[in-house]
Order: C-alpha cells, then structure tokens, then sequence
C-alpha cells in the first residue's frame, strides 16, 4: 500500500533536489533573465524613406525578371514538346 505523501513533503523534497550538488561541476549555460521592450511604430513617414522605395524596387524588378524568365522556359518546352510530337 503507497503511502500519503503531503504537498508540503513534496515541496520540501523539490527543494532539497536543487541544492543537491552536481558531480560533474558543469556552469550553468542559462542566460539571466532580461526583460524585452517591444514599441510598435504605426508612422509611415519613414526616416530613410528612400532606401525603402529602392528596396520594393529591387523586389518588384526581380520579381519581374523571375516572371519573364518562368514564361520563356514555359514556351521552351511548348515548343520542344510540340516539335518531339511531328
């Protein structure tokens, strides 16, 4: 038959477990806890305003070249599937 066993015992036997020392001496490699500031910005007036445009432009402008380059091997292999058929 199991023994009763109080929440008071067991938290007392959690305790002890963590001052059991470990025999292998290992630092421990957890960071101390810090606190993290999160400040949205909902302006759109942007500081570097021209930095932003060029990258969408970039993005746009290789989006584009991707585009052209996915219907040119489209129409390649139409046209060699096509010719394999004569």
């Amino acid at each position: 038959m199991a023994a009763q066993v109080t929440l008071e015992d067991a938290l007392s036997n959690v305790d002890l477990l963590e001052e059991l020392p470990l025999p292998d001496q290992q630092p421990c490699i957890e960071p101390p806890p810090s606190s993290l500031l999160y400040q949205p910005n909902f302006n759109t007036n942007f500081e570097d305003r021209n930095a932003f445009v060029t990258g969408i432009a970039r993005y746009i402008e290789q989006a584009t070249v991707h585009s052209s380059m996915k219907n040119l091997c489209f129409s390649y292999y139409k046209n060699n599937a096509c010719s394999l058929k004569i």
